[in-house]
């Protein structure tokens, strides 16, 4: 059950909260809000009590604003595009020190082409895992995965049992596979092709 409520406050601002109430879950209920029609920020509640806040933001500017007026944890999503790529990043704050990040990257065509997750590590944001996607016709084809230092470590053909393809295999008469055409999937880095 949803209900959407619209209004436009003192400052011309057009406002729009979409309520819902999960059907499979009704302990919970949330709300969405839009500043003329952009997603800003998601309330979660359980049972009746604010259990989460989720603020949505396009610019480092804003998150800055954001850290400023809240203690305790926030958690932000940080949505913006390079060339062509949508990049989100969730970023997790604990009094206003970052604790976790993930960053994803879609394509044009929405695919997720690359996944990172960072954690706190000896007090330093330290990527954890990496993996990286391609899509042939709209279908996932491979899946990247990497070892922590960046290096590629292995190539799940998606849908082929037990052919997955490891480092030490390439070049060798156990795959057929090159890294022509793939040069983007061979390290973890560069974030975007």
């Amino acid at each position: 059950m949803s209900e959407i409520v619209q209004y436009t406050n003192d400052d011309g601002v057009e406002i729009t909260i979409k309520k819902e109430i999960s059907e499979s879950l009704p302990e919970f209920y949330f709300e969405t809000y839009f500043e003329n029609g952009k997603l800003i920020c998601e309330k979660q509640y359980e049972n009746g009590e604010l259990n989460n806040v989720s603020f949505y933001t396009y610019s480092n500017d804003e998150i800055e604003s954001i850290l400023k007026d809240k203690k305790g944890n926030v958690f932000i999503t940080f949505i913006y595009y390079n060339r062509s790529y949508k990049v989100t990043e969730n970023l997790a704050f604990r009094e206003r020190s970052i604790v976790s990040k993930t960053i994803l990257v879609q394509d044009q065509n929405q695919d997720q082409i690359c996944f990172k997750k960072y954690e706190l590590e000896n007090s330093e944001l330290t990527c954890i895992i990496t993996d990286k996607s391609f899509y042939e016709n709209g279908a996932e084809k491979f899946a990247f995965i990497y070892n922590n230092d960046g290096s590629y470590f292995m190539i799940d053909k998606v849908g082929a049992y037990q052919e997955d393809i490891f480092a030490w295999d390439i070049g060798t008469s156990k795959t057929d596979f090159t890294w022509d055409g793939f040069e983007y999937y061979r390290n973890a880095e560069p974030l975007i092709p």
